[in-house]
């Protein structure tokens, strides 16, 4: 099957996958995940071959040239990961290269049956969803060498980060949490996240809202304060700004879509 092009400039996209033998190519203006859900398919990049199977992942670099072909019967789950859509560390993404599927990522792939899907924005919130998932998996699998040249740590810094949503971040104190000086570890973070802490902390926030207006028991108002924002319409307009529409409509739209997708 050829494989698609993922037009939209914000939003991430997951898709199930079978790659022909004959070999095919291409580049694209995102970074993208390849999880093996069976067989395996071949990526060449800079003269490199990587290998997408049940056990190892590959990752494509932005504006990469990369050449692929499946091998025999094969089935690969595709993240295409826009610059803007979910918050990972950029420096994960700049080279191409393979990486093992922990048990957190195996993990997140056996969950694709369970996930809700619908057309149009439903199919919306279900790549979000997934997509979030996986990005905090394959961070926490491939962080310990982000910060490649310099030792600073990339890995540490995201966990950091995941681990307190609730919490507001002082670049005085965050960078003396980890034993840098403050204009230094501003630099280096900027470099190695692609965004500003405090940018990069509010993506992991709404995203982690994403996931959090799944669980049909939590009022709007609660799913704010675990976030870390003191009323709900600020919690609302900080979601509205980045998903183009408020949180309780999310939902709603999320709700409507009852039907397995097609993995």
């Amino acid at each position: 099957m050829q494989a698609l092009v993922n037009t939209n400039a914000i939003d991430p996209l997951v898709e199930r996958r079978v790659y022909a033998q004959e070999a095919d190519g291409h580049r694209h203006d995102y970074c993208q995940l390849l999880l093996g859900l069976r067989g395996s398919a071949t990526l060449e990049m800079h003269g490199r071959q990587f290998q997408a199977s049940v056990l190892h992942g590959v990752i494509v670099p932005a504006d990469c040239q990369h050449e692929f072909a499946g091998q025999g019967d094969n089935c690969q789950l595709v993240v295409d990961m826009p610059v803007a859509s979910v918050a990972v560390p950029a420096a994960l993404f700049r080279r191409p290269r393979a990486f093992a599927i922990t048990p957190a990522l195996r993990g997140w792939l056996d969950k694709l049956p369970q996930l809700p899907y619908g057309p149009a924005l439903r199919q919306r919130q279900y790549d979000w969803q997934l997509a979030v998932g996986l990005a905090g998996a394959v961070a926490q699998s491939l962080g310990g060498d982000a910060g490649e040249g310099c030792g600073f740590p990339v890995a540490q810094i995201d966990a950091y980060l995941r681990r307190r949503l609730a919490h507001p971040i002082a670049m005085a104190e965050l960078a003396a949490h980890f034993g840098w000086g403050m204009r230094r570890f501003h630099d280096l973070f900027c470099e190695a996240f692609g965004a500003t802490p405090h940018q990069y902390h509010t993506r992991l926030k709404l995203d982690a809202a994403v996931g959090l207006l799944a669980r049909q028991g939590l009022p709007l108002a609660e799913i704010g304060q675990r976030l870390g924002y003191g009323d709900q319409p600020a919690f609302t307009r900080r979601f509205s700004q980045r998903f183009g529409m408020p949180p309780g409509q999310w939902r709603r739209e999320a709700d409507s879509g009852t039907a397995a997708k097609g993995f």
